[in-house]
């Protein structure tokens, strides 16, 4: 009995044993799992006895808890660590951020500031451009050389005593005239000071030498499309040598109607006379209008009374701006009811310089200036530009005058035949007489001179025609 009690004992301890054993595997199990939760990664799990020790069971959680801590750490720290360098990263980028926005600011600011300055600038400019305008109408032909530039300009060249005008408009030119024959060179420099290679027209208006003497020349250094004159035959050296090169040039000489249209760049051209055919050359001019936006020049010739009458009974528009006083302001041209049909801002006359005839006489610019009229002498003030833009005229001139303009040059001309004994002196080449102080006389050769004492109708009956210069 006692033995068997001593086993009953025994299988209870052992029992008993296993009990515990079972308890503390199933705790160190669920502790192991737990673990393995917290910190897989780095944690293996050691099922080698069932002996294990309860103190082995805490060493392990110990250890296991150390690591956990350690691992919190770390993880605490890396987190740290890489909040900081996010942080650091985005101040940084923030810093960044507000630098490339200051530089965005800075550069917005200078290419304002830039712009600012290019407005102001250019304001300024446009300020200036248009104070010059003003200054020197027009903006586009202040420099005539330039044959692109927009506008018109009219230059009245000085050529002595004679006549000649060039047109230059939207690039096109044309020469009226061209002053006497001993001008020819004057008027090949200018052309070639000017660059004036090509007209669209030349005209001699008349075939008076102080008109049609230079045109020459101006065929010799450019080339023309088309020429006038009153008259398309006469009798003289100037004329055949006009006729000579244009006909090189292979160009007919046309004699134009009234009322005939021409353009010129954006000017237009009309012929108002001759209407009919009068007695003198001078009375036959080619008288032309020319018509540029809101302004006008009136180009006469040596027009006198008789054709100036013409064009007023023809009832054409005679209205300019500008007007080219007639026959170098000679006492013969220039009425008083042609004048106020022209009702002129700015008259221009072209004479020499103490010519010999007196031009202009004190009649006319005493009309000039009780019209308050802008008067320009080509004596006085030289070579004269005249600018249009089609709204405005502006002048430029050579020079300064030295004296009044309204002031008629004082002369002293001797009465008819009181320097030699006779009234009058024909040239007997070409059939015409004059006064004995006429300036055609002083070129005549003395082989070509007759002194006549007498009626000057006896001169007409035999042939001789009045000189249109003196007209005696």
């Amino acid at each position: 009995m006692m033995k068997w009690i001593q086993k009953s004992k025994t299988i209870l301890s052992v029992l008993v044993a296993l009990s515990i054993g079972l308890a503390f595997g199933c705790a160190n199990s669920e502790s192991s799992g737990a673990d393995a939760t917290t910190v897989a990664p780095t944690t293996s799990v050691t099922t080698t006895e069932s002996e294990s020790s309860s103190e082995t069971t805490k060493q392990k959680e110990s250890s296991s808890e150390e690591t956990t801590t350690q691992e919190e750490t770390t993880t605490t720290e890396s987190t740290t660590e890489s909040t900081s360098e996010s942080k650091t990263e985005s101040t940084t980028e923030e810093t960044t951020t507000e630098s490339s926005e200051e530089t965005t600011t800075t550069e917005e600011t200078t290419t304002e500031e830039t712009t600012t300055s290019e407005t102001t600038e250019g304001s300024s400019s446009k300020e200036e451009t248009q104070t010059s305008s003003e200054t020197s109408e027009p903006s586009s032909p202040s420099d005539p050389s330039d044959p692109e530039k927009k506008g018109l300009v009219v230059h009245f060249i000085d050529v002595d005593q004679g006549d000649s005008s060039l047109i230059i408009c939207d690039g096109e030119a044309m020469l009226i005239d061209g002053g006497s024959s001993d001008k020819s060179e004057l008027i090949y420099a200018y052309l070639k000071k000017y660059e004036i290679t090509h007209l669209k027209y030349i005209v001699a208006t008349h075939p008076d030498d102080d008109y049609i003497g230079g045109l020459s020349a101006a065929l010799i250094f450019a080339t023309v499309e088309r020429a006038f004159c009153s008259v398309d035959e006469y009798d003289s050296k100037p004329f055949s040598s006009f006729q000579k090169y244009l006909n090189k040039q292979k160009v007919e000489l046309e004699i134009p109607e009234a009322g005939t249209e021409l353009a010129l760049g954006c000017a237009k051209l009309t012929v108002l006379a001759p209407i009919k055919e009068l007695e003198s050359t001078n009375n036959n001019s080619i008288v032309i209008r020319l018509e540029y936006g809101k302004t006008s020049f009136l180009f006469t010739g040596d027009a006198e009374f008789d054709e100036e009458d013409t064009i007023l009974f023809s009832d054409r528009i005679v209205e300019s701006t500008v007007l080219k006083v007639g026959h170098h302001g000679s006492e013969y041209s220039t009425s008083k009811d042609f004048l106020d049909a022209i009702s002129p801002s700015i008259a221009i006359i072209s004479c020499g310089k103490d010519n010999t005839y007196g031009f202009p006489k004190q009649t006319v610019l005493d009309l000039l200036k009780e019209r308050n009229v802008d008067l320009y002498r080509t004596d006085m003030h030289g070579d004269i530009l005249v600018y249009s833009n089609g709204e405005k005229i502006t002048v430029s001139m050579e020079k300064e005058p030295d004296g009044d303009v309204f002031l008629a040059p004082v002369i002293e001309s001797p009465d008819p035949g009181s320097e030699v004994d006779c009234d009058y002196i024909c040239n007997k080449n070409s059939h015409k007489f004059h006064y004995p102080n006429c300036e055609a006389v002083r070129k005549m050769k003395e082989a070509n001179k007759l002194y006549f004492k007498g009626d000057r109708q006896e001169l007409i009956d035999d042939g001789y025609v009045p000189c249109k210069i003196c007209n005696p």
